[in-house]
């Protein structure tokens, strides 16, 4: 039997009234010598209030009479018996040890971190491919028009260089991707000077600046194949979506197609900004290295186009080929350990 002491409220008044409870198994029982009458009222029927630190708790009774007690463990007895307030107890226990309080504070952090690092990429991924191909084809030829406004100017190569690099993307694409209809633009670099840079939809843009900054074709084919790796990755799409928050995706996800289009005019300043991650610049790398192995050329190639571009225009827009990715140095190691790697298979 559970008895306790507290202070009653018959809901009529606001006098208080001294009264003895005690707990049968099935009824509550409340007696006082201020009571007209003792009575009783099946537990079923009453409202234990959620426990809040130390302060008293209440019974409110069927009829609108409330009794409160500062005996917070004869409460806690009711509730178990009772299987209320579960969740509340678990708070208030939290909240009476600090150990357990900082404990959940550092897995909050740790999920935190974790979906930051693996939840939102996922979820960008997995939006990014219910994307239709119509709506990435638009979202490209806007940003297109956008640089060509801000950053580029008409190509001034002549329709022989044009014509030769076009075969050479033409076989570059065919090889890596034919899935995916590419398009090859010329412009001249402005402000991006020697640089390439590629649209979700397959349209990839090559300055009149790179070509020139080239020594041969074979370096070209090394920076057309690490843009078709950004489209065959879904990568530029991918970026977007994991720069707008996870509310957003999940509205994609669901479905919303119309919210792709509040953020579609962000993709060329995006681009332009931030580039790509890191992660997608090196998984770039390495899908344009093996395929200059697998055409036996080496990445040497490749290696010496990045050192070049590093070097030729610092300062400029960090778009395309120059973005966010990690130090030219690390690159090209990496490169030299992918061939050495491919070497000893």
């Amino acid at each position: 039997m559970i008895r306790f002491d507290g202070t009653y409220f018959d809901g009529r008044s606001s006098l208080p009234q001294r009264v003895s409870v005690f707990f049968d198994g099935v009824f509550l029982h409340v007696e006082g010598s201020s009571l007209p009458e003792a009575y009783k009222v099946p537990l079923k029927d009453c409202v234990i209030s959620p426990p809040l630190g130390k302060t008293n708790r209440s019974i409110k009774f069927p009829d609108g009479a409330i009794c409160e007690t500062t005996d917070l463990a004869s409460i806690q007895k009711l509730e178990e018996y009772t299987g209320v307030n579960r969740t509340w107890r678990f708070v208030h226990f939290l909240e009476s040890h600090w150990k357990a309080v900082a404990l959940c504070a550092i897995c909050l952090i740790l999920f935190v971190v974790a979906f930051t690092r693996f939840g939102i990429p996922f979820l960008a991924k997995e939006a990014a491919s219910r994307i239709p191909p119509g709506m990435m084809q638009s979202m490209s030829k806007d940003a297109l028009k956008f640089l060509d406004t801000q950053f580029l100017k008409p190509s001034q190569l002549s329709q022989e260089k044009r014509l030769e690099i076009t075969r050479l993307f033409r076989k570059t694409s065919q090889e890596m991707d034919p899935k995916t209809g590419y398009t090859l633009e010329f412009r001249k670099g402005k402000g991006l000077g020697a640089n390439a840079f590629a649209l979700p939809s397959g349209i990839i843009v090559v300055t009149d600046e790179l070509v020139a900054l080239s020594q041969n074709n074979r370096e070209i084919a090394g920076v057309l194949a690490h843009e078709i790796t950004h489209v065959k990755k879904n990568h530029a799409m991918r970026h977007l979506l994991q720069s707008t928050g996870v509310f957003f995706l999940v509205s994609v996800l669901v479905g919303d197609i119309a919210s792709i289009t509040s953020v579609a005019a962000t993709l060329p300043t995006l681009l332009v900004e931030s580039g790509y991650s890191r992660e997608f610049e090196r998984e770039a790398d390495k899908e344009a290295g093996l395929y200059l192995i697998r055409k036996g050329w080496g990445t040497k190639p490749y290696q010496d186009m990045l050192d070049r571009l590093t070097k030729s225009h610092p300062g400029i827009p960090e778009l395309g080929m120059l973005s966010t990715h990690p130090e030219t140095e690390q690159r090209i190691k990496t490169l030299q350990e992918l061939e050495a790697s491919a070497r000893k298979h």
